[in-house]
């Protein structure tokens, strides 16, 4: 009866034996067993046999396949996905962008534009990292997961995250009268913002991207705020007593600390190529404006400061 053979290659080995019968396999002769090893090391195997022919009583050799076959190493780094569009979209996400984004996607109907996330197992615990690099997903069949080198061609995308990491300068926050004003009366506070470019590069490519104020987020630093698309203006004059659509009226004297947050949307071009949108609005923060708020008094008087220089108001 023939046998067969496994023969591991470590450290220490370990040799198993089986019968060809047993497997199945059937003796090529009566005289002499085929033998068949198959070497094992951590990473590939090849297989070789011999068998003896006993017709002519003359030995005929027979080289079976030496080929070395690689086995998959796992090399502790996987490839998931996420939705560009909702991908830290926090409290935001605007529909039509995501109608923009997942435009991309046309190989077939209702296309979903994914970002690749590298997850590292070789760390404890495992990290998740944005590649900048996307896919589609297609209804009933998920995105086949990229190698290290297709990775490199996937399309390049730009998500919130990176967006937020661009130096895009807060909006100017100012008052009438400058840092002052009377309590109960209208203090006129408004923003000024620009819209912004910026050029950089990112995964080998060349990426421009354009940046403009689309809301104002304020916080009169006495428990008031206010949520506005209009940055207000500044009035004729000082502006003093104006109700305008970003003015308040503080109730106490005092000094105040408000806060504005401009949020500010965003496209992109890679290469010279088609704009595309940011999913999200990038949230950036002005630096706080002191309000001095001071209370006044009315009383009539008979003499000027001239004539009673120890007078109410002199």
């Amino acid at each position: 009866m023939g046998r067969i053979f496994v023969r591991a290659v470590s450290a220490s080995f370990t040799a198993v034996l089986f019968t060809v019968g047993a497997l199945g396999i059937p003796a090529v002769g009566a005289e002499e067993e085929p033998e068949y090893g198959v070497q094992v090391d951590k990473n590939s195997f090849e297989a070789t046999g011999v068998s003896k022919s006993a017709s002519g009583g003359q030995d005929a050799a027979l080289e079976m396949s030496a080929e070395r076959v690689l086995l998959p190493v796992d090399d502790g780094v996987d490839y998931t996905y996420e939705r560009v569009c909702t991908a830290g979209a926090q409290d935001f996400m605007d529909p039509a962008y995501c109608v923009q984004l997942n435009a991309q996607c046309d190989a077939q109907a209702d296309g979903v534009l994914v970002q690749w996330i590298e997850v590292n197992r070789n760390v404890s615990p495992p990290t998740r990292t944005a590649t900048g690099r996307s896919g589609c997903l297609y209804p009933g069949a998920p995105p086949t997961a990229p190698t290290a080198a297709t990775l490199e061609e996937a399309p390049i995308v730009i998500t919130l995250t990176e967006f937020e990491s661009q130096p895009i300068i807060a909006a100017g926050v100012f008052s009438q009268p400058d840092h002052f004003g009377l309590r109960n009366a209208h203090s006129n506070l408004y923003a000024v913002a620009q819209e912004q470019e910026f050029t950089f590069e990112f995964q080998n490519a060349q990426i421009r991207l354009r940046a403009w104020p689309v809301s104002y987020e304020w916080s009169y630093g006495d428990g008031s705020s206010l949520v506005t698309t209009d940055p207000g203006s500044a009035l004729p004059g000082d502006g003093f007593d104006v109700e305008t659509l970003t003015s308040h009226r503080y109730s106490e004297t005092g000094d105040y600390l408000v806060g504005l947050d401009t949020l500010f949307a965003g496209d992109y071009s890679v290469d010279g190529g088609p704009w595309l949108p940011v999913a999200g609005q990038a949230r950036v923060t002005s630096e706080p404006h002191l309000m001095s708020i001071w209370r006044s008094e009315r009383h009539s008087v008979a003499e000027t400061c001239l004539e009673n220089p120890q007078g109410i108001g002199c």
